[in-house]
C-alpha cells in the first residue's frame, strides 16, 4: 500500500497547497466585496460575510497544519492539546459557516415573500442577531467533541464505541442531512415563489419604461441567485456526503479485527473524505459566485481597481454616482 502513501502525499503538497492558496485569495477577495459599506446594509450579504470569514479560518486551521506535516511533526498527533484546540476551532467554525448558509437562503425566500411576517426576516438587525447567536452557541456546542478528541497510536480522533457513535449521529443530522435538506427546501420555496409572483404580476410599462426594466433587472438577479445557491448545495453535498457515509461505515464495523493492508485503505479514505473534499467545500465559493453571477464580477472588478488605485495613491471616481447624476440631469 505505499502507493496509497505516495498519492496522499501528492495530493497534500500539489493538491491542498494549491487551493489552499487559491482558497484564500478567494475568500478574501470575498471579504472584500462583502464588506462594502452597501453589502453591510444587507442582511444577506452579512451571512455570506459570516461564512466566508469562517471559511477562511477552517480552511488555515484545517489544512496548513496537514501540509507543514509532510516534512515536520504533526503536532497534532504529538500533543493532546494541539489535537483538541485544532479540531475544536476547524468544527466549531464549520458548523457555524453550515448554518450561515442556511440562513442565506432563508433570508432569500423571506425577501420574496408576499407575507409581511416572513418578510420581515430579512432585516439587518436580525442578521446580527443571528449571527452572534450562531457563533455562540456553536462555540459551545463543540466544547464537547473537541473534549473528547484525544490521541491514539499516533493519530487524533475520537475514540470509543459510545463516543463514535455520539460523534457519527450529530455528525450525520447538523452537517450531512440538516443543512443541505434545509438549503433544498428553501431554494425550492424560492423558486416557487418568484414563478407565482412572475404569473401574477404583469410589468406594465410607465411613461419612461421604468416598470420595464427594474423588472427585467430583478429576473436577472433572481436568476444569479438561484444558479449561485444550486451550485453552492451541489458542492456542499458532493464534499461532505462521503465523509457521513465513511462514518456510518465505520460504526458498523465498529472495533472489528483489520489486516494491515484494511487500515491502510481506510487510512487513506478518511484523509480523501474528512480533509481532501471537505476543505473544497471552503475554498470554492469565490469561485462559484465568480462563474455564476455577473454583478459580482463586477463587483469583484470594482473592487481590486479600487485597491490598486488606493496602492498608487490615486482617487478613482465613483461611477454609480456618476451614472446617476447623469439619468437625473434635465436635457
Amino acid at each position: 500500500m505505499a502507493t496509497l502513501s505516495f498519492v496522499q502525499e501528492i495530493l497534500t503538497q500539489y493538491g491542498m497547497s494549491t487551493y489552499v492558496a487559491f482558497g484564500n485569495l478567494g475568500n478574501l477577495l470575498t471579504i472584500g466585496v462583502f464588506f462594502q459599506s452597501e453589502h453591510r446594509r444587507n442582511p444577506c450579504s452579512l451571512y455570506l460575510l459570516s461564512m466566508t470569514i469562517c471559511n477562511i479560518i477552517c480552511l488555515d486551521v484545517g489544512i496548513i497544519p496537514i501540509i507543514f506535516s509532510l516534512n515536520h511533526p504533526n503536532i497534532s498527533n504529538e500533543y493532546v492539546i494541539a489535537c483538541k484546540i485544532q479540531f475544536y476551532i476547524r468544527h466549531s467554525f464549520f458548523q457555524m459557516m453550515r448554518t450561515y448558509k442556511v440562513f442565506a437562503c432563508i433570508d432569500r425566500y423571506a425577501l420574496c415573500s408576499n407575507q409581511p411576517r416572513i418578510r420581515s426576516f430579512s432585516q439587518r438587525k436580525i442578521a446580527i442577531r443571528l449571527i452572534i447567536i450562531c457563533a455562540l452557541f456553536w462555540l459551545l456546542i463543540c466544547i464537547f467533541f473537541g473534549v473528547i478528541r484525544t490521541i491514539e497510536n499516533g493519530s487524533c480522533n475520537i475514540f470509543g464505541v459510545v463516543y463514535s457513535m455520539i460523534y457519527t449521529i450529530y455528525y450525520m443530522i447538523f452537517a450531512g442531512i440538516l443543512p443541505p435538506l434545509l438549503i433544498l427546501i428553501f431554494t425550492i420555496l424560492v423558486m416557487r415563489t418568484l414563478k407565482q409572483l412572475r404569473s401574477r404580476v404583469q410589468p406594465k410599462a410607465n411613461e419612461n419604461g421604468e416598470r420595464n426594466q427594474s423588472n427585467g433587472m430583478l429576473r436577472k438577479r433572481d436568476r444569479d441567485l438561484i444558479k449561485m445557491v444550486f451550485i453552492e448545495v451541489m458542492v456542499y453535498v458532493l464534499s461532505t456526503l462521503p465523509f457521513s457515509i465513511y462514518l456510518v461505515y465505520k460504526m458498523i464495523i465498529g472495533n472489528l479485527q483489520e489486516s494491515q493492508q484494511r487500515q491502510q485503505i481506510e487510512s487513506f479514505l478518511d484523509y480523501i473524505t474528512q480533509s481532501f473534499l471537505m476543505y473544497l467545500n471552503t475554498a470554492l465559493p469565490f469561485y462559484i459566485y465568480i462563474a455564476t453571477s455577473p454583478s459580482f464580477r463586477r463587483q469583484t472588478k470594482l473592487f481590486i481597481i479600487q485597491i490598486y488605485a488606493f496602492i498608487l495613491g490615486k482617487e478613482i471616481r465613483n461611477q454609480r454616482s456618476e451614472n446617476t447624476q447623469t439619468a437625473t440631469t434635465p436635457n
